[in-house]
């Protein structure tokens, strides 16, 4: 029982020190590069090859119920405004419950895949869905970790105000 305790008391450190980590310590700072393929495994992409675009990270998991609301949303998004991109980063164990995630939620996003989790760990990622908004020179302005109704509307404005 005190063993039990003692991790549960251990994963909440855990969890409180991130918390923050996605947070405005990173607005003004590059955002870290990183290249990864995507979903499909059929080609890559890296944040260098979005310089000139505004750029929405928004990190997501499968079995993240927010995702499924937030996703589509970003997607709308991008289709509605010139000069913005979604990279949608998926961190699921198995690359097939993310395309089985976007085919059955009719997602149409550029979502690629980080296998090892390096990009979530270099962006410090506290849930999920975790959004990052970076101006057309690859600065971070604005951070977003979870999803409510409500964060689309800010991050339309996020956006506006960047291109």
């Amino acid at each position: 029982m005190l063993r039990m305790l003692f991790n549960v008391m251990i994963a909440a450190a855990c969890c409180v020190s991130t918390v923050y980590a996605l947070g405005p310590e990173m607005i003004g700072k590059p955002a870290p590069a990183f290249t990864l393929r995507t979903v499909d495994g059929r080609s890559a992409l890296s944040l260098a090859d979005m310089r000139g675009q505004v750029v929405i990270i928004d990190f997501w998991a499968s079995w993240c119920a927010p995702c499924q609301r937030s996703l589509p949303q970003l997607a709308a998004l991008e289709s509605g405004k010139a000069g913005i991109r979604i990279l949608a980063i998926n961190i699921d164990d198995d690359r097939a419950n993310a395309v089985e995630f976007l085919k059955r939620n009719r997602v149409k996003l550029t979502s690629l895949f980080d296998v090892t989790k390096k990009v979530a760990d270099s962006y410090d990622v506290p849930e999920m869905p975790s959004a990052l908004i970076i101006d057309k020179k690859g600065v971070v302005r604005f951070v977003h970790a979870g999803y409510t109704e409500r964060d689309i509307e800010i991050m339309k404005k996020e956006v506006e105000g960047l291109l």
